[in-house]
């Protein structure tokens, strides 16, 4: 449907060109001057804008992402700092997920807010999320019985 309106408007774009060359041709010849420069004028002016909106949807639109929920974005984050040795900052989940900073700071906060990340800060400053429940697997396999602990 978007196609045809594209090629609708494409179509109105060259007409009004040709009526406008025809109007310019009019007014060249001294066949009512003020009449056909103002209608040539216009017709230019309209055939831009059908042109310029043609050209808009005819141009494919740019695949945005769908919205993830913080749930969604909870699970990319943890995911990431698994990859990461389990510590994140904001700038590395932005990058690895292709998200807003602010949004990956939000969705570190939230995770902080429910005791899954722990803040941290680097010498430099810099927030570092901690997630505590990410350990090697080296860690894993000397774990003990809760007995023997």
């Amino acid at each position: 449907m978007k196609r045809f309106f594209a090629s609708l408007l494409l179509a109105v774009a060259v007409l009004l060109a040709a009526v406008a060359i025809s109007l310019f041709i009019d007014a060249a010849r001294g066949t009512d001057v003020s009449s056909s420069i103002g209608g040539a004028g216009m017709c230019v002016a309209f055939a831009l804008l059908a042109g310029i909106n043609a050209l808009r949807l005819f141009r494919p639109s740019a695949s945005k992402r769908p919205s993830l929920s913080l749930d969604e974005e909870e699970r990319l984050a943890l995911g990431c700092a698994a990859s990461l040795g389990g510590k994140l900052t904001e700038v590395e989940l932005s990058l690895a997920v292709v998200m807003s900073l602010d949004r990956a700071r939000r969705t570190l906060e939230s995770l902080a807010k429910h005791g899954i990340a722990e803040i941290e800060v680097s010498s430099s400053g810099a927030l570092v999320y901690g997630f505590p429940g990410l350990i090697s697997t080296e860690e894993k396999m000397a774990a003990k019985p809760v007995e023997d602990a």
